[in-house]
């Protein structure tokens, strides 16, 4: 005979070692309700079902008395069909019809934490204001009110460090773009202040000590991979505060750093991986903005010549299957190299920008243009 909900409740607290009165404290209601639940003459309230799923360690379905395979599975193809939907180059009315599916597979799995984490990220696409043309200004406050919630989830009852840490980043860009400074303060406190206290140190640590150098070298690589991300990012957004301050030569000298950066790491190659690609843009046109702003027009050309090679010529050479000659990449754990999408599409949306609007005319934009069309 299939087990209430009182009786599940009563045989997780026993096994928990609560008292009525332990788990009520818990919880934040009287013994009197627990009592209730377990007896079967009440139902904890649908707001207590994720926090005493929580505090025994179980998933919600375990609290119902489902098999959670079947459910899982479910939830996993819920998300399958989302990423189906979004397409190369993405546009915001994909995103949206697959932020719909999320939503609704939320509400029929609503523990289901890679579902919650799916929503949150495909929430912040839409709701964060400087994804430009992604960003859906009309229902943005509605959606961050939504990932609020979502996030809160995820950092109350979360068991994965790296899920509970970006939903705390995701709160503290959403925060701060919808003007609640206080709260994204609250988030960032969370933070290390140490660069190497992530997963992949701790495993490089462990393979350390037993003995095992190739595994901690990859660990090693890895972490080195991750850490080029964040220096690179943390150049290309101080640079453009620069040039949005009228600094276009001290942003230019940085944006050129950072592709010696990227040279410097990646030597040798016969193609670079895509690290010139920024969440602020194409470091080529960026610098090719810079360059414009500069007077050097000539410069810029250059740049956006490169940019398009890449596209077009170099991204014809690789595919998920590569892997990097530098000792360096070699044995990273994710593959740096991506196929699949249509680059071309991507690189026509950048020459659209507006800023190199007094450059349009020009025989060798007209020239790169026709390139990236063939």
């Amino acid at each position: 005979m299939k087990e209430t909900m009182g009786q599940i409740i009563r045989r997780l607290r026993k096994q928990s070692g609560f008292t009525q009165d332990e788990l009520a404290e818990q919880l934040g209601v009287t013994f009197q309700a627990v009592s209730k639940w377990e007896n079967d003459t009440g139902m904890p309230d649908i707001s207590q079902i994720v926090p005493l799923a929580a505090v025994f360690g179980v998933s919600t379905d375990e609290l119902f008395g489902f098999c959670g395979t079947d459910r899982e599975e479910e939830a996993r193809k819920v998300i399958e069909k989302a990423v189906s939907l979004i397409s190369h180059p993405a546009s915001k009315e994909l995103i949206r019809e697959s932020y719909k599916v999320l939503r609704a597979g939320l509400e029929q799995y609503p523990n289901n934490t890679a579902l919650i984490m799916q929503c949150l990220e495909t929430g912040i696409t839409l709701a964060y204001p400087e994804n430009g043309e992604l960003c859906d200004a009309e229902n943005g406050a509605d959606i961050y009110r939504e990932c609020i919630r979502e996030a809160d989830l995820v950092i109350k009852y979360g068991k994965n460090a790296s899920d509970i840490l970006r939903a705390h980043m995701i709160m503290v860009l959403l925060h701060s773009a919808y003007g609640d400074s206080e709260n994204a303060a609250a988030h960032a406190e969370v933070f290390p202040w140490r660069a190497d206290m992530t997963g992949c140190r701790m495993k490089g640590y462990i393979a350390h000590w037993k003995g095992d150098r190739a595994a901690e070298s990859a660990c090693c690589q890895t972490d080195l991979v991750l850490h080029l991300e964040a220096m690179l990012d943390d150049i290309v957004d101080a640079a453009m505060c620069m040039y949005h301050l009228e600094r276009y030569q001290d942003a230019a000298e940085s944006l050129t750093k950072a592709m010696s950066l990227i040279a410097l790491i990646c030597g040798g190659e016969d193609v670079y991986p895509r690290f010139h690609v920024r969440e602020t843009g194409d470091i080529h046109a960026l610098l090719a903005k810079a360059y414009l702003k500069l007077g050097r027009k000539e410069d810029a050309l250059r740049e956006l010549d490169k940019m398009a090679d890449y596209d077009i010529e170099e991204t014809a050479k690789f595919g998920n299957e590569k892997k990097p000659t530098t000792p360096l990449l070699r044995d990273v754990f994710f593959s740096l190299y991506r196929d699949g999408m249509d680059f071309s599409a991507a690189l026509l949306k950048k020459l659209e920008d507006r800023d190199f609007d007094e450059i349009r005319s020009d025989p060798e934009f007209v020239r790169i243009t026709e390139k990236a069309k063939a």
